[in-house]
């Protein structure tokens, strides 16, 4: 039976309180995974990004943006607060009960812990991203979390085991010959069709997973991707354990799944992935916007360099226009904003916004590749997004630039240490 989150308490003592709950919750979790029957949903984190201070921005406070999602913040301790919702009971109705906890990291990172199951959790998630522009994913791009694997994960004893997933499907996808409607959906579905009456589009689509020992999987993997672009588009990274059994799944948007048997060790690891985004970031917008001039003084009025996308092959005609008819509608993956201006055949220019922050930007999109300019105060996470939308849905293997430093080279974490084993 699954865990009823009205169990979650909504004012617990204090945060080892709810360390001691998920404590339990994960060693249940573990032994339903060796046992190959789970009684309860996993333990996750999600990782969440808001504005930046570094940029004279205004960073709310948390019990703020949370009160504006109808979420009811419960103040724990200084960083620790617990969040409610509507949750579907067993009858199948609706109450109000806790759904998680949400940690300050720091003033623009926080972290989400819950014990819903996937579904909901990201449901639940996305719906907080969708309705505040305060709130963003963090974008653990397939160049990034490929660096994470080659850096970190790749380095761990031959032994362990890990599991890379790759997706990609492209979704925008037309033969040359079709004629696009405007009926498609506004947004591609996670869940696989089944049924003889929904059949699927012939389409590229790639949803495969590698599990093996760190040792099979380092010796094979550029090899495969040479010979195969979707296996460009990493997905998940499996992040074994630096001290327990198991390990963590971290995905695209940031989501960080625990499947080792202590909720302490998968918090560590929440943490270390926290530092790691933040200096991807903040090294992104200093490169793009400059952080000082001369002497340390800031560059007034610098106005930024563009991120330039190359696709690895390019967009036939109907796809184009698939893409660009669909890409920027209410409620997109990509979450901007904008009306294209079709300026050829396979070229337009799109002067919109970023969702998040309601930031303004520039597109230029032709069949061939996509560039962004990116305003001085926008979120050092927009380029992180594009660039992992663009592979799962667009083309799965690209070059990519922020200026002239190739996208590789701000993702690529130097000097990775395990994670710190805090409580």
């Amino acid at each position: 039976m699954p865990f009823p989150l009205s169990r979650l308490p909504r004012q617990p003592r204090d945060r080892f309180e709810v360390y001691r709950i998920f404590d339990g919750l994960s060693e249940e979790g573990k032994d339903g995974l060796d046992r190959g029957r789970t009684r309860v949903p996993l333990v996750k984190t999600f990782l969440l990004e808001h504005v930046s201070g570094r940029d004279g921005s205004r960073p709310k406070p948390l019990q703020e943006i949370w009160s504006g999602l109808h979420s009811a913040p419960e103040q724990i301790d200084e960083t620790l607060f617990s969040i409610s919702g509507h949750v579907k009971d067993e009858d199948g109705k609706f109450s109000e009960a806790t759904t998680g906890y949400v940690e300050q990291f720091d003033e623009r990172f926080f972290a989400y812990y819950t014990v819903e199951d996937s579904q909901s959790a990201r449901q639940r998630v996305r719906k907080w991203v969708t309705r505040s522009p305060d709130l963003d994913s963090t974008w653990f791009s397939s160049p990034l979390l490929k660096g994470l694997w080659d850096e970190y994960v790749s380095q761990r004893e031959d032994h362990r085991y890990t599991k890379l997933v790759f997706r990609h499907e492209s979704v925008f996808d037309m033969p040359e010959d079709a004629a696009y409607d405007g009926e498609s959906e506004d947004e591609p579905t996670e869940q696989e069709d089944s049924a003889d009456e929904h059949p699927e589009p012939e389409r590229r689509r790639i949803r495969s997973e590698m599990g093996d020992c760190v040792f099979r999987l380092r010796k094979s993997l550029g090899g495969l991707r040479d010979s195969y672009p979707p296996l460009h588009a990493l997905y998940s990274v499996r992040i074994p354990s630096t001290l327990q059994r198991g390990g963590h799944d971290l995905n695209q948007e940031g989501q960080l799944t625990n499947r080792s048997n202590s909720f302490i060790d998968h918090r560590n690891h929440a943490r270390f992935l926290w530092r790691l985004y933040r200096d991807v970031v903040e090294d992104t917008e200093d490169s793009a916007w400059g952080s000082a001039g001369p002497q340390g003084k800031p560059l007034v009025g610098w106005q930024g360099v563009p991120l330039i996308v190359k696709f690895g092959e390019p967009l036939s005609r109907p796809t184009f226009d698939n893409f660009v008819s669909k890409a920027f509608r209410k409620g997109n993956r990509f979450n901007l904003w904008g009306e294209p201006q079709r300026l050829g055949p396979t070229k337009i220019h799109l002067y919109g916004a970023d969702r998040h922050l309601w930031q303004p930007l520039n597109l230029e999109i032709t069949d061939q590749r996509l560039v962004a300019i990116l305003p001085r105060g926008t979120c050092g996470n927009t380029f992180h997004r594009l660039v992992a939308n663009l592979q799962q849905w667009v083309c799965p293997k690209i070059d990519a630039w922020i200026g002239s430093r190739t996208f590789d080279s701000f993702v690529i974490p130097k000097n990775i240490s395990p994670p710190a084993h805090e409580t």
